[in-house]
């Protein structure tokens, strides 16, 4: 079980998260609370974005007094080395993007932020630790040289420094409001008003007699004193009308959401079981959170670098162009996992990857859900090493220091630099949409099918218990 002083260190990093999230795709920004696969990820999307001059801009709006508040450690997984947990926040979600000649982007919607939160279970808090840069003697704290010596720009191939956020999705969730709940009453009301206020109007138009029989109403031309009255009276009961309205929103909201996610749900379903049980006679190093974080931040990078063949997790033999007009590729959250297979000293597992991933047509920018399978492959004979370790990263060519996690290849001579050999690297990246979308059609048909048949059954049953 973690300590209270590792969980408030993750909620710390869950919330500068939120923050750093919203100002990612300003020039020279660094998400630094984020691991360095999704620090890396976030840093290819801006510059994407900025060289198709689209000027995005995310913003993630918890609100003064929201309903809910960020809820830390929602759930947790432990395996041989890492333990991960879910944060949530609830905030009102806004994207915009401009370009001249372009039509403007928006999207705002309230949603979950679900952040998967990464730490190591044994280890000490070396970030505050200062190190000699080898290059040129500066002295600087660990934590300062994640991005490199600040001052001579050496590069150091060193342990992850935990907790960090290695993965996060958006869940549109109508039921969050970033306004107390009488906030967002009144406004439902008062935009109910147009409908509200004809609706009921024929009450002032019809009196009933004496006794009060609904069968002896009359209608009466309501006088100036009785309309105002009534306009006031619903302008005042508002708030009422709009608390129902709102309700009813949330309802219709949630269906049309459970029936968009239900496919993947389905398609999801016992993938975690099923990973677990597989691989915990092989590699128990990672469970399926720490693994479908890391595939979908790796998966997320090849989608927006320019220069895929140099990055050292990428052996995907041909993308294509399929990929370069991407700006934005959200994870909806879902990942399955659909087959694990062994080679030798080599474990590979694939599954499907659930992105919304947002196109630039020219005109104008295009939302679509997509679906990708995925084989990603990793070494089982290299154990894991828990002790923190820093070393300075050098061509073995010209000597140069480079960051070879971003880049296998030197920039300075073009000398290929073996890759780290313990960690994951994908293998095959395919678009099954198509795929997808016609085995979902086939078991929502297969669903119906059994809800009608059911329904007719006890509705038959009934009949024939009448008679």
């Amino acid at each position: 079980m973690c300590t209270e002083n590792n969980q408030n260190k993750r909620a710390a990093v869950a919330g500068a998260f939120r923050e750093e999230l919203g100002h990612a795709m300003e020039p020279g920004a660094k998400v630094m609370s984020a691991d360095k696969e999704l620090r890396f990820c976030l840093e290819l999307q801006r510059d994407r974005l900025a060289r198709r001059n689209i000027r995005y801009k995310e913003e993630l709006d918890p609100g003064k007094k929201p309903m809910r508040s960020a809820s830390n450690n929602v759930r947790s997984w432990q395996d041989g080395h890492y333990e991960t947990s879910w944060s949530v926040g609830y905030i009102k979600h806004k994207r915009t993007a401009e370009r001249d000649g372009m039509k403007t982007f928006k999207r705002t919607e309230p949603s979950s932020i679900c952040e998967t939160v990464i730490d190591v279970r044994d280890g000490e808090d070396v970030s505050s630790d200062t190190y000699c840069c080898p290059n040129c003697g500066a002295v600087s704290t660990i934590k300062e040289l994640q991005e490199g010596c600040s001052q001579c720009g050496t590069s150091f191939n060193m342990t992850e420094l935990y907790p960090k956020v290695g993965n996060y999705f958006f869940v549109p969730d109508p039921a969050v409001s970033t306004d107390p709940i009488w906030k967002t009453a009144i406004r439902y009301g008062l935009l109910a008003l147009p409908v509200t206020i004809p609706l009921f109007s024929p009450m002032i138009f019809f009196n009933s007699s004496a006794g009060g029989s609904l069968l002896n109403m009359k209608f009466t031309v309501p006088s100036v004193a009785m309309v105002i009255r009534y306009i006031i009276g619903m302008i005042i009961m508002s708030p009422l009308t709009g608390y129902f309205v709102w309700m009813l929103s949330l309802f219709f909201l949630s269906f049309a959401q459970l029936g968009k996610e239900s496919p993947a749900a389905l398609s999801v379903g016992g993938s975690r079981k099923r990973f677990a049980a597989k691989m915990s006679t092989i590699s128990p190093v990672y469970t399926f959170e720490t693994f479908s974080s890391k595939i979908t931040t790796l998966f997320r990078t090849l989608v927006f670098s320019d220069n895929r063949e140099s990055l050292p997790f990428n052996a995907v033999k041909d993308l294509g162009s399929d990929f370069d007009n991407v700006v934005d590729c959200t994870f909806r959250g879902w990942m399955s996992c659909k087959k694990i297979k062994t080679d030798g000293n080599k474990v590979y597992v694939t599954g499907n990857v659930y992105v919304d991933a947002v196109r630039d047509m020219g005109s104008k920018l295009k939302v679509k859900s997509e679906v990708y399978q995925i084989t990603a492959g990793k070494r089982t004979d290299v154990p894991v090493l828990t002790n923190f370790s820093i070393a300075k990263i050098q061509c073995p060519s010209c000597g140069a220091s480079f960051n070879s996690f971003k880049s296998k290849n030197c920039p300075y001579c073009g000398t290929e630099c073996p890759p780290a050999e313990d960690d994951w690297v994908l293998y095959e990246v395919k678009n099954v949409g198509r795929q997808h979308l016609i085995k979902s059609i086939i078991i929502a048909v297969v669903v119906f099918g059994i809800l009608i048949g059911s329904i007719l059954t006890t509705y038959g049953s009934a009949i024939n218990g009448l008679k």
